[in-house]
């Protein structure tokens, strides 16, 4: 394997060569779509009354689910791409929006301090005293426009392609100052807006902020060396906004890719146990530290395919971190599957088959909060450049055959679609998913009226619904 980019050596890691058979774990998804119906859905009762209180019997109801409570997204490089080259007002990015939305409710919106230079992503403050902050802006406003939960990707990451190089000259407490101003600028100015943050990348691999001169790969920070950089890092983005979500976000914790024999700088065997361990670990230090984060994100794209027992044991074990779980960069690598000789169609429907086993699961865990893509569902929505186009992206599409299956899962399976009539006294009982919905009837003929109503967990008492029907 070639040697990686400095901090792209998770790429050694992100590997799917593990054995994996869709159809052998049959009895354990069943299991796990029991569970969510449990966990993700509540009894409702609807009272229907007229404008004067009296109950409205024997009225047909129509419950059509408008958003879930549970953020479904996906990272936004692409559409940030096409933005920061003067694309974004095109047909391709309303086609984009147009999917999107037809299957996911939240939008991981990017904003590094810098990137690796060699690359399009968008960054933040590249060049000394020219931040930029307009593109991000844009990403958010896109997904607030359109309906969608916007998380920001990441706060700080810890590592030499993440931190501008600009600031290397200057001695440690003054890249301390850069980073509490960008820290706080980059939170305040998104206050309310963005609800979900990164504030973490990868610390578990990294070097602490004031070791990254002698960064090495893998390198395991000593646990206080981390609590001591994050702990000011969640204090300043607090203080801008204390009701954004903070997250910790690694990777390579789940399984070990087969034959990956990977060594720390002492020689010690480090293993994705051994990193879960400790990355549990860190959020105990954390709390203990008064600086605890709201949730732990899991990458969960390396080591390869893993079953449905062994995704639940992971669960379970992260978990005991004490705060909810996150899904943050999850895609699933077939390269293995395409080694092997496998047909197209076959990998297709495999891959397709493997990703909707991951989400049942993950949403059938009561720790699990939200579920974040990585490039696994835009990279599914089948745009292309047509033969005319120049190089240049075009709105043609044909989603595959994994955007599909994700998007009835999430917009048919999981989703409220109820008919009901109300009994003599105006009342009438549904099962629903959590999240918004929107409960319609019949004014007159032809003459449709509605109210939303909110479903969650700790549904309790009646829901009034007022109509409005000729006197």
């Amino acid at each position: 394997m070639p040697v990686p980019v400095p901090g792209e050596e998770w790429k050694q890691l992100d590997e799917a060569s593990r054995h994996y058979s869709p159809s052998s774990y049959s009895a354990d998804i069943d299991a796990a779509r029991s569970r969510i119906r449990r966990l993700r859905m509540s009894d409702v009762e609807l009272v229907v009354r007229d404008h004067l209180g009296q109950p409205v019997p024997n009225l047909a109801l129509s419950i059509v689910q408008q958003q879930s409570s549970f953020a479904w997204g996906e990272c936004q490089w692409g559409l940030s791409t096409l933005n920061r080259f003067h694309m974004g007002d095109t047909d391709r990015v309303r086609h984009y929006t147009q999917r999107y939305t037809e299957c996911l409710n939240a939008a991981n919106c990017l904003t590094y301090w810098t990137e690796r230079p060699g690359n399009d992503g968008p960054k933040h403050e590249e060049f000394q005293g020219e931040p930029k902050l307009d593109e991000f802006a844009w990403q958010v406003d896109w997904a607030i426009k359109n309906g969608l939960i916007p998380k920001g990707h990441p706060i700080f990451w810890s590592l030499p392609k993440a931190v501008p190089e600009w600031i290397k000259r200057y001695p440690y407490k003054t890249q301390l100052v850069f980073l509490e101003a960008r820290v706080r600028s980059l939170v305040a100015r998104f206050k309310g807006k963005v609800k979900i943050w990164d504030a973490i990348n990868e610390p578990m691999w990294e070097a602490a902020f004031k070791n990254l001169p002698d960064r090495h790969w893998p390198h395991l920070e000593d646990l206080d060396n981390i609590v001591e950089y994050i702990k000011p890092v969640l204090g300043w983005a607090r203080e801008e906004d204390p009701d954004a979500c903070y997250v910790i976000n690694d990777y390579g914790m789940e399984v070990d890719p087969p034959g990956r024999d990977l060594r720390a700088k002492d020689g010690s065997a480090v293993t994705a146990l051994s990193q879960r361990k400790r990355f549990i670990e860190l959020f105990h230090r954390l709390a203990d530290a008064g600086a605890p984060a709201d949730a732990l994100g899991m990458q969960s794209h390396t080591g390869g395919w893993i079953t449905p027992a062994e995704q639940i044991a992971i669960l379970d074990d992260f978990a005991t971190a004490g705060v909810p779980l996150h899904y943050t960069e999850f895609w699933a690598s077939a390269g293995h599957l395409e080694k092997a000789g496998l047909a197209p169609d076959v990998v297709a429907q495999m891959k397709a088959e493997y990703i909707a086993n991951i989400i049942t699961v993950a949403y059938a865990h009561p720790a699990v909060e939200s579920f974040f893509f990585w490039g696994a569902i835009a990279g599914e929505m089948g745009f292309r450049s047509d033969h005319n186009s120049g190089g240049l992206p075009t709105s043609s599409n044909n989603p595959t055959v994994v955007f599909e299956r994700v998007r009835r899962i999430l917009r048919e399976d999981w989703w409220t679609r109820e008919r009901v009539t109300t009994d003599g006294d105006g009342r009438a009982k549904i099962r629903a998913f959590h999240g918004e919905h929107s409960v319609r009837y019949e004014m007159s003929p032809g003459m449709a009226g509605g109210q939303r109503i909110a479903v969650g967990p700790a549904q309790s008492g009646p829901i009034a619904i007022r109509v409005h029907r000729p006197r």
